[in-house]
């Protein structure tokens, strides 16, 4: 009779053991990712509620993310490859032959931080002037937070369309 010789399991090379690092690391970066939706939906739909109410408008608010915050339309997504919320208040469209004036004054908004954390610049598709802030993931389960941003984005979009620096057309 050959009794069966047991051999000893290959020792884990650096590979192997970077390898599972890196899995172990991609589990929890989903786990992550899902925590911060679900936050992300709960704390919009407060929001949703505290701002609208019930109703129809306050369906579509949750679909789409928009919400009317001092009477500008600023819409808030999550954008699930950066697990950042993303908040955006149109400002207006430039006037077509003020359009070099429009981006310098953007450009130089953004570089003297004259709206900290708002950073000014033109949608790539409709060419519209946009204020646009990003809330990392982490954070978004902060209701009073977002309610600061949002309204932060509306008063920015306001008091630029005030200013006349920016020769928007609407």
């Amino acid at each position: 009779m050959i009794l069966a010789q047991h051999q000893p399991a290959p020792a884990e090379t650096p590979l192997d053991v970077q390898l599972h690092a890196f899995l172990e690391l991609s589990e929890a970066c989903e786990d992550i990712s899902r925590l911060v939706a679900d936050a992300y939906a709960e704390t919009l739909r407060r929001i949703v509620l505290r701002t609208m109410g019930d109703g129809p408008e306050a369906d579509r608010a949750l679909a789409d993310g928009a919400l009317v915050i001092q009477g500008r339309t600023v819409v808030m997504r999550l954008n699930p490859q950066t697990d950042f919320a993303e908040l955006f208040c149109d400002i207006g469209q430039p006037a077509d032959d003020r359009l070099e004036a429009v981006y310098r004054h953007a450009l130089e908004a953004n570089l003297c931080r004259r709206f900290p954390g708002v950073t000014l610049g033109l949608h790539p598709e409709s060419g519209r002037l946009v204020a646009t802030l990003a809330l990392n993931g982490l954070m978004v389960d902060h209701e009073d937070l977002c309610m600061a941003a949002l309204d932060l984005l509306a008063r920015c979009a306001c008091e630029i369309r005030e200013s006349g620096q920016f020769a928007l057309k609407d």
